[in-house]
């Protein structure tokens, strides 16, 4: 992967070791506004920000009437200004015109990574490297007026002895995490909680973070121990903690932690994860996590991180993790890959997990810095489905990529962009630093809504005399069966040369000459079909990466199925999941799709390893999958549990007692 110097918040760079030298009931406030997404944010950034000119974005902060960015820049201009403003780590603009806040202009001496609303109206927590505000000392946490930028002097001077990377305030308590072993001179280390109001610091969360995770005193990089990044859940119960640890008061939990946050006190919860143990690239990072992030509903998390590829491991990845799971070796749910680059930042809607970072492609999964089969283009920036992980069709992207969008805040109105460079497309909108997405002009992904039974069966192809006809039939799943009805195929396509079928939210999906393709169809008209190439972009195919081998350009490469729909005998879809039987084989196999960019996934897994030698159609209802005989033209059914086949298959329809003959080229439950 690509290499960059430490950038502030996120150290790659090697540090030696000598450079790190009461409890109440915890009452949970209002949670914060869900962003209540009813789309992915829109492709066009918004006119209405400054252009930062130097440095890093690390922090962002929606204040209601204003904005406020946190960094290692020191220079700002208006738009279409060419006035350079003196604006050192942190700065404010009003958020309806993008003008620099004059009156807020803190005199802050060090980085500021991270910006959080205060305990009253009106007040903002500065956190980072910084030792003064304003010429006071406050060293790596302060508190002030969002109006001036003065300090609100009765929060004190806590003096913690290093970095304080994030913040996250639950009710009346803030929690702070960082690369300290001290706050206000109690033994806290990279973990401490504090009244919100007075500062005071408590005994509610006192887990002791410890060890490197990569070096061990004679090998890999070495920095500061301690946390990145906190995600509290909507529901104020479950923090998750990651950064650069071994152990969670003794116990191995590495790099990532996870605790409950009871009404006395603050305990490791069980769960554990073993996924984040290997050292991947451990001379370039003592620790490659790098960002985490809960759903609105708080029903999972995502962890994104660096670490270079590595086959197996969670580097260079972005991973879904339910919050209900427990054990001590929790795996994720799915996980995306970018074939060798970073990820640095996280922000989950209810439409979309956004990721940036400084990536090339996604659904990479075995690639080394080049697109490998599946390899879908999307420059620094990107929008995962949050079933599966594969990209959604949103691909505004983000050349040249730099460093990487270093900070995520998704909103109610958008999402908001920091980063290290200046340009959102391909050198298409100049957005020094900063940026913001609205809301409006985005597009809803693509329905993932599937067709049930009772319901119909259509039958595409149906052989002999009848080559390229359409026809179907009402089917209850047990022994209810209707006439045929045929259903015209005004175009002509030639559903004899079809590779099966499948329809999802008002789409039929299916294979033919060697790929995938699409078209509306409402049970009676087809819309006009359409080839499924994700992989390929007109926009980026020709756009230079400006990392990797002289000329490599961001041009994907098309999926490892396709070569496969030649031999496909039946397919459907169901839960995020493509899944097809293949002829002369005996299993089931599945991989993650997304209807939305028609992406297929690039990894290939296995529901059911026998029974579906004979497959000439397969489908599911409910708790039932459906096989056609291709020998027999008979239709029978299993138990559906889990994602796979379960039990005996039992006949429901005998074309030889029937006269119903269920076999065709393509045979699908739709509309």
């Amino acid at each position: 992967m690509a290499r960059f110097p430490a950038l502030g918040r996120r150290p790659l760079a090697v540090l030696t070791a000598a450079a790190l030298t009461v409890s109440g009931l915890l009452v949970a406030g209002p949670a914060p506004a869900a962003p209540d997404h009813a789309t992915m944010v829109g492709a066009v950034p918004s006119s209405l920000t400054p252009n930062i000119l130097d440095g890093t974005v690390f922090a962002i902060h929606d204040a209601g009437d204003k904005v406020l960015v946190g960094g290692s820049f020191t220079q700002v201009q208006n738009r279409n200004s060419d006035v350079t403003l003196t604006r050192n780590y942190v700065l404010a603009f009003d958020k309806a015109t993008g003008q620099v806040d004059t009156a807020f202009a803190p005199v802050v001496d060090n980085e500021v990574y991270d910006i959080l609303a205060g305990p009253t109206a009106g007040t903002v927590y500065l956190a980072g490297k910084f030792n003064s505000v304003n010429g006071t000392n406050r060293r790596k946490l302060a508190l002030l007026d969002l109006a001036d930028g003065s300090l609100v002097t009765n929060f004190p001077n806590l003096a913690f002895n290093g970095l304080v990377n994030d913040v996250v305030k639950v009710g009346s308590r803030l929690f702070v995490g960082g690369i300290f072993t001290t706050a206000a001179t109690k033994p806290r280390a990279g973990l401490a909680s504090l009244d919100a109001v007075t500062g005071v610091v408590d005994d509610y969360l006192t887990t002791s973070l410890t060890e490197h995770h990569n070096y061990d005193g004679i090998s890999g990089a070495s920095a500061g121990v301690g946390p990145e990044k906190l995600a509290v859940s909507p529901d104020g119960t479950q923090l998750v903690v990651i950064g650069n640890f071994k152990k969670a008061d003794g116990v191995l939990h590495d790099q990532v932690v996870r605790l409950d946050l009871g009404a006395s006190t603050a305990t490791v919860s069980p769960w554990n994860t073993n996924r984040f143990e290997p050292r991947c690239s451990y001379n370039s990072f003592d620790s490659y996590v790098r960002d985490v992030s809960f759903s609105p509903d708080g029903s999972y998390f995502v962890i994104v991180s660096t670490g270079a590829p590595y086959a197996g491991t969670l580097c260079d990845s972005a991973a879904r993790f339910e919050t209900s799971s427990t054990g001590t070796s929790v795996q994720p749910t799915w996980v995306a890959y970018s074939g060798g680059d970073t990820f640095l930042s996280v922000g989950v809607t209810e439409q979309a997990i956004y990721v940036g970072g400084h990536f090339r492609w996604l659904n990479n999964t075995s690639a080394t810095n080049s697109a490998y089969p599946g390899a879908v283009a999307r420059p620094s920036i990107a929008a995962l489905d949050p079933v599966n992980g594969l990209p959604l069709s949103w691909n505004p992207g983000r050349h040249p990529r730099g460093y990487g969008v270093a900070a995520l805040l998704v909103t109610p109105s958008g999402l908001w962009l920091g980063s290290d460079q200046e340009y959102i497309g391909n050198f298409q909108y100049r957005r020094g630093r900063i940026a913001f997405l609205p809301l409006s002009g985005g597009a809803a992904p693509h329905s993932t809504a599937t067709a049930t039974l009772p319901g119909n069966v259509y039958q595409a192809g149906l052989g002999f005399g009848a080559a390229n006809d359409v026809q179907r039939r009402s089917y209850d799943g047990t022994s209810s069966i209707g006439a045929a009805t045929a259903v015209e195929n005004t175009d002509g396509t030639t559903w004899s040369s079809a590779k099966s079928a499948f329809w999802v939210g008002g789409t039929l999906f299916y294979g033919m000459s060697g790929s995938l393709w699409r078209r509306t169809f409402d049970g009676t008209a087809f819309g006009t079909p359409t080839k499924v190439d994700p992989y390929h972009d007109a926009l980026w195919d020709t756009v230079e990466t400006d990392s990797g081998p002289e000329g490599q350009t961001y041009a994907g490469n098309t999926v490892s199925f396709y070569p496969e729909i030649a031999n496909v005998t039946g397919m459907f879809y169901t839960n995020g999941r493509l899944y097809y039987t293949l002829s002369g084989q005996n299993g089931l196999y599945w991989r993650w799709f997304s209807p939305d960019s028609g992406t297929v996934g690039a990894d290939k897994f296995t529901a059911a390893t026998s029974g579906f030698s004979d497959s000439g159609g397969v489908f599911v209802s409910g708790d039932r999958i459906y096989l056609v005989s291709r020998l027999l033209g008979n239709l029978s059914s299993a138990t559906w549990v889990n994602g796979a086949p379960s039990g005996g298959w039992t006949l429901r329809s005998s074309r030889l007692l029937s006269g119903i003959d269920w076999r065709a080229k393509a045979v699908f439950v739709g509309p």
